[in-house]
């Protein structure tokens, strides 16, 4: 067995996901005993709920789920009558989303237990502290967002120059680009 590494383990995001997977996996089996419901499917019905009409494109990119499980999960949300697909008007290739009184009463009902089980996790931070960190996750958010352009740019870069550093070498004599 080889000597300890001397590694960087507290990235940010990797803390962000252990806080979230460990809070997400409490709150889950709170709203599954109480609802009926996962986390995932309450998360769905807030952003329907407090955006009516939202297209699934727009709910994938506002809830932080992956595109397939949104749309399996809206499926489900669907079949149990608690969302309603409409087809829009200007454009037939846009499915829009509402909640139905079902729904609307579910989600509803999600609310006092969502807050309360918020309350307890943040429990060991002061107000403050709870008011800082909303603030500097919007921030992360927004400058994640903000960045998104240049990022991709950089991104192509880097499999166009990896793609330029796999590829047979040129016939010997000939000057290799860099």
């Amino acid at each position: 067995m080889h000597a300890p590494l001397q590694l960087k383990t507290d990235y940010i995001n990797v803390l962000l996901d252990l806080a979230s997977s460990r809070t997400r996996d409490r709150g889950s089996r709170v709203y599954e005993i109480e609802l009926g419901l996962s986390i995932r499917d309450v998360r769905l019905l807030r952003m329907i709920g407090g955006a009516p009409g939202i297209t699934m494109g727009q709910l994938v990119q506002t809830c932080a789920i992956e595109k397939t499980l949104v749309s399996k999960l809206v499926a489900s949300l669907v079949q149990r009558e608690l969302v309603q697909r409409q087809i829009g008007n200007e454009d037939a290739r846009q499915i829009h989303l509402c909640l139905t009184q079902a729904g609307i009463e579910l989600v509803l009902q999600a609310e006092p237990i969502g807050r309360e089980m918020e309350a307890r996790f943040l429990d060991c931070l002061s107000t403050a502290e709870v008011h800082t960190l909303r603030r500097i996750l919007h921030k992360i958010i927004d400058a994640e967002e903000a960045s998104r352009d240049i990022f991709e740019f950089l991104l192509a870069q880097l499999r166009e120059s990896k793609s330029s550093d796999s590829s047979p070498p040129p016939p010997s004599g000939t000057p290799r680009k860099k």
